[in-house]
């Protein structure tokens, strides 16, 4: 690990309080939590070349960015989301032929919405923006594999709540 990494970690550890904070006023709690978990990945790889003169600063500016994309991908995911169900029901003007009527289409969305948040963004980046399982690792950092495992459990999870609405 680099010089400038292990002073971004201890930084971040020591200032963990303030950073959550200062996180928390551009996103939601449960988002705040999961920020700082990936800013500490990050901050973990940050190369030792050139020297950071101000590691408070640079800790904060990460902290910053890093909130500022997730709050743009949420909103992103909101409209994604909209969109499809708006979708959905302008889809089909026949009666018999509607799979799904507003009711189902809030209850699907509301499961969507509460699913843990990294589960949710991997369902919602394979199954509404089409992005291969691949392209959602590279762009999230995190395995393919997992991807995988996370898409299929929001779409179990999904298919259970549906199961569980109509008994």
């Amino acid at each position: 690990m680099s010089p400038n990494a292990l002073a971004l970690i201890e930084l971040l550890i020591r200032e963990r309080r303030a950073l959550s904070r200062f996180i928390a006023r551009y996103l939601d709690p449960s988002s705040t939590e999961d920020t700082l978990q990936n800013l500490y990945l990050k901050a973990s790889s940050v190369p030792g070349d050139p020297p950071i003169l101000e590691p408070r600063g640079y800790l904060y500016r990460m902290a910053y960015h890093h909130a500022l994309n997730r709050s743009q991908a949420d909103a992103r995911e909101r409209r994604a989301m909209a969109e499809y169900a708006s979708d959905l029901a302008d889809a089909s003007t026949d009666g018999q032929a509607q799979a799904l009527d507003q009711a189902q289409l809030r209850e699907i969305s509301q499961t969507i919405l509460a699913l843990p948040p990294q589960v949710r963004e991997c369902f919602v980046l394979n199954r509404y923006l089409g992005l291969s399982e691949r392209e959602i690792a590279e762009r999230l950092g995190i395995s393919k594999s997992v991807v995988g495992k996370y898409v299929l459990r929001a779409a179990l999870l999904i298919q259970q709540h549906q199961r569980g609405s109509r008994a």
